[in-house]
């Protein structure tokens, strides 16, 4: 099973979904972990202590999407601008998602709706 770490891309969002401490953990469970570059950055995590912790580092964010059977996010998901395309949009079918979503906020009833469409 692969565990994906995207960077957040919410702007002023610096924190991670996962540290090195949990990739450990993971890991040590026989989970394999995927890690976007920079994904820690804002939370004073390095891409060398993601590696050292036993994850693989993707540069490109579709890439891990598309490797991953469960993406662990912090924020819903976005439209990511370097990639001209919603995160929702680089995700598989079977493919779980572990994050805050906030089904309720009328902002997200299309995200959702886009969601469900990939069960």
């Amino acid at each position: 099973m692969v565990i994906g770490i995207p960077k957040e891309i919410m702007h002023g969002e610096g924190r991670v979904s996962a540290i090195p401490e949990t990739v450990s953990l993971l890991k040590s469970e026989g989970f394999d972990v995927l890690v976007e570059n920079t994904a820690g950055e804002g939370a004073l995590f390095s891409d060398a202590d993601y590696a050292a912790a036993g994850a693989t580092m993707i540069a490109d964010v579709e890439e891990l999407y598309a490797k991953s059977d469960i993406i662990l996010k912090v924020k819903e998901p976005q439209f990511n601008e370097a990639k001209g395309k919603h995160e929702v949009d680089m995700m598989h079918e079977g493919q779980y998602l572990i994050t805050f979503i906030h089904p309720a906020s009328p902002v997200n009833h299309e995200m959702v709706k886009n969601m469900l469409k990939r069960v």
